[in-house]
């Protein structure tokens, strides 16, 4: 039996047949609530259960999210470690389940020989688990490591080394070629929690890992009594069983992912391989600002109209990968983040909680961000957008010093110079997709497959987390396509380079909404855009006048993307530009003129030269 852990934290609850409140233990928010063990909600498992007439045997904990909870398992068929996902029993996660997994069975049927094939999450395995009470589908997938996230949380205040960020994007946009072009899905949920690190040689880093960290720890405590919400209200059942029931909540332990440190990068190395023939695939291993906990602004939970529940072919979509940070939909959020195969890394303890990952609120070091009403007049209707980039340059409340370092110089990540290494083109399917060297410092998977949804057939017309959506989104257009994963991901790209946000829109009371000012932040960066493409959706006439004008916020500062990397993360004029180049054809703002992953993933700035990983010796 697991050695018990004691409980530190109480909360108040109504007794099970009186109103009057007692204390009661509950978990730490790290992990899941234990409420969620009730009819519908998660299922109780130990360590040393086994699944599927004994062929899966439970080893520890890695995580848990909103919909599932997931598990690092042996499979005594295959003599290998996986990841069970065990979503929870209601109906409307077991739908949304069900349709996941025709999804990734359509992915990994789609074609095995694309380059960008082994960039996306492997499904292994998938199966109905019946307890006395309730059913759970059940989900098993290869095991990952951590996030890109957590690599953005452990270089947030430089932001992730520039070359390694080439080689994500690469990756990412090769994954991402591979789902629009052969399997024609639009993921719709882009994000550094979606995107995770391949372990290298897993079964013997898992091996080793399990010998060396501590047994599974957890916390016995009581479930609440299930409640029901009329008009706002929360009313507890009137029919309750004679004794408290209690569950186990296991510590989650996700698995460490491998870093230059363990030998994936050094610059002599980088400088032998780097030269090597390019291949047509990267290895099987697949490869991942701001806030260490950053689901209470993904969450959205004063969400606008303009916000509402990512549902999935009818219903509340789970999340996809049990690989994955799986990012998913609750009842009136955006998305919320759940949790992933496996998270951590070798620069973190093994035990660290997957506290970015779980549904809890950010600390309030985790990200540098200017207060919200920076630059707001308290009694006019001008605006000044709440973006960190805007901020930062725009607010007039910012005092610089008259020695030292300017507060742009304190907070923008210095970079180095970013030049390139020539690729070799291949071709799948008549489209040019270029490969990768062999030997690369580390390997990505998109993951999350939970929300993807065909180009042209939508499962449904809300999608995308809040600072990695498309204007197309946020107005409620009914034509997206491939192209709004575009605009997501270099969002993301910005964000490692940066570990900051690129869009971090706020609403302010009545005066405008989170969509208002997200139009703002995007007009304030890259420019006004034609008027028909500001029409025709849901939103447009809330955001828009009819000539074309924010309907609420009157006055923008607009600060170009590329003076934005000068001035306030301190690129070269040359770096900026190459930057630039890449970047600015994925924002475009009207999706007409945006660029196809295919048109972008032989870019130049991809390229990276051997130099550019000298000093780069840990990540």
């Amino acid at each position: 039996m697991a050695p018990h852990q004691p409980c530190v934290k109480y909360q108040y609850v109504l007794a099970s047949k009186s109103s009057t409140p007692k204390i009661v233990s509950v978990p730490d928010q790290d992990e899941e609530s234990p409420a969620d063990y009730n009819a519908g909600g998660y299922m109780v498992i130990k360590i040393d259960d086994t699944f599927k007439d004994g062929r899966y045997i439970v080893a520890r904990k890695l995580g848990w999210g909103h919909f599932s909870t997931v598990w690092l398992i042996k499979d005594t068929h295959e003599n290998r470690y996986s990841a069970l996902k065990v979503v929870k029993s209601a109906t409307r996660y077991a739908e949304a389940a069900r349709d996941e997994i025709k999804l990734l069975s359509q992915v990994a049927a789609a074609n095995p020989h694309h380059p960008g094939r082994p960039h996306v999450v492997s499904f292994l395995d998938s199966f109905q688990h019946r307890t006395l009470q309730e059913t759970h589908v059940c989900i098993v997938f290869e095991p990952l490591g951590e996030t890109l996230l957590a690599l953005i949380q452990r270089n947030k205040k430089k932001g992730v080394p520039k070359p390694l960020v080439k080689v994500i994007a690469k990756q990412v946009l090769l994954g991402l070629q591979y789902l629009h072009d052969e399997c024609d899905l639009v993921h719709t949920d882009i994000k550094p929690e979606n995107i995770l690190i391949s372990i290298p040689d897993v079964e013997a880093r898992i091996h080793a890992e399990l010998s060396i960290s501590p047994k599974p720890t957890s916390c016995h405590v009581g479930v609440p009594q299930p409640t029901k919400s009329r008009s706002g209200l929360t009313i507890p059942y009137r029919h309750a069983s004679a004794h408290e029931r209690r569950v186990q909540i296991f510590d989650s332990q996700p698995l460490s992912s491998p870093s230059s440190r363990s030998g994936s990068i050094s610059a002599s190395a980088s400088s032998h391989n780097f030269q090597k023939k390019l291949s047509g695939t990267t290895p099987i291993g697949g490869a991942p600002v701001s806030q260490l906990r950053r689901n209470s602004d993904r969450a959205d939970p004063a969400a606008t109209p303009h916000d509402p529940p990512i549902t999935h072919s009818g219903s509340s979509s789970t999340s996809s990968t049990i690989s994955s940070t799986l990012s998913t939909p609750a009842a009136s959020d955006s998305s919320v983040s759940t949790a992933p195969t496996s998270v951590g890394s070798a620069d973190i303890p093994i035990l660290t909680k997957i506290a970015s990952l779980t549904i809890t609120s950010a600390p309030p070091d985790a990200k540098f961000t200017l207060p919200l009403n920076a630059g707001i007049g308290m009694a006019s209707e001008q605006h000044v957008s709440t973006s960190p980039l805007i901020q930062s340059h725009a607010s007039s409340d910012i005092q610089h010093a008259t020695s030292g370092p300017s507060l742009l110089t304190q907070t923008a990540p210095h970079q180095s110079s970013a030049p390139s290494l020539d690729r070799i083109p291949s071709s799948s399917s008549g489209v040019p997709v270029p490969s990768l060297p062999d030997s690369t410092p580390l390997s990505i998977k998109i993951a999350d497959l939970g929300n993807a949804t065909p180009s042209k057939r939508h499962f449904t017309e809300d999608i995308q987390t809040r600072q990695y959506r498309a204007p197309e989104a946020i107005l409620g257009r009914h034509d997206w396509g491939t192209r709004a994963d575009v605009w997501s991901v270099a969002c993301v790209i910005f964000e490692l380079l940066t570990a900051e946000y690129l869009f971090d829109p706020h609403g302010q009371g009545e005066m405008f909404t989170k969509d208002d000012d997200h139009m703002a932040q995007i007009i304030e960066l890259l420019g006004d855009f034609p008027l028909d493409a500001k029409m025709g959706g849901r939103y447009s006439r809330e955001i828009f006048d009819h000539a074309g004008a924010l309907r609420y916020i009157k006055t923008l500062r607009p600060w170009p993307l590329n003076r934005v990397m000068t001035e306030k993360y301190l690129f070269s004029t040359s770096e900026a530009d190459g930057l630039c180049s890449f970047l600015e054809p994925m924002l475009a703002v009207d999706q007409r003129e945006r660029k196809e992953v295919r048109d972008i993933v032989d870019h130049h700035w991809l390229d990276v030269k051997d130099e550019e990983w000298v000093g780069v010796d840990g990540w």
